[in-house]
């Protein structure tokens, strides 16, 4: 676990890959549409709306934009952003991200995870 007194913007020592994704977050048998704004192996730093959020320590389930599910834990809150710290680290975080070549098939992945969320 990070030390209470490192920044949000130092707990993480692997890149972040900025990004500009819709995430699903699953907590406490919610299941919320958020942005995720930066992405790296270990973790991701997620925006997030008013209303429910999930409490520092609560686990989480993330998924992102390609299908991949990820478990994980809240290591922050600030704002309207929170921090996840994931149990495992992923592997191929660009090829995660990478949408460009998607074309039409962009708009079935967003659908998939809209649907995926209403089910949920």
């Amino acid at each position: 676990m990070i030390p209470e007194d490192v920044s949000s913007d130092e707990r993480r020592n692997e890149q972040r890959h900025e990004t500009r994704q819709h995430v699903a977050i699953q907590f406490r048998g919610l299941r919320l549409i958020c942005d995720l704004d930066d992405l790296s192996e270990s973790g991701a730093k997620i925006s997030v709306g008013d209303g429910i959020v999930p409490n520092k320590g609560e686990s989480v389930t993330l998924t992102l934009f390609d299908g991949t599910t990820i478990e994980g834990e809240v290591s922050w809150l600030e704002d309207k952003h929170l921090g996840v710290e994931f149990r495992h680290p992923i592997p191929d975080v660009d090829e995660r991200l990478d949408c460009e070549n998607l074309g039409r098939a962009f708009f079935g992945k967003a659908v998939t995870l809209q649907k995926a969320n209403r089910r949920n």
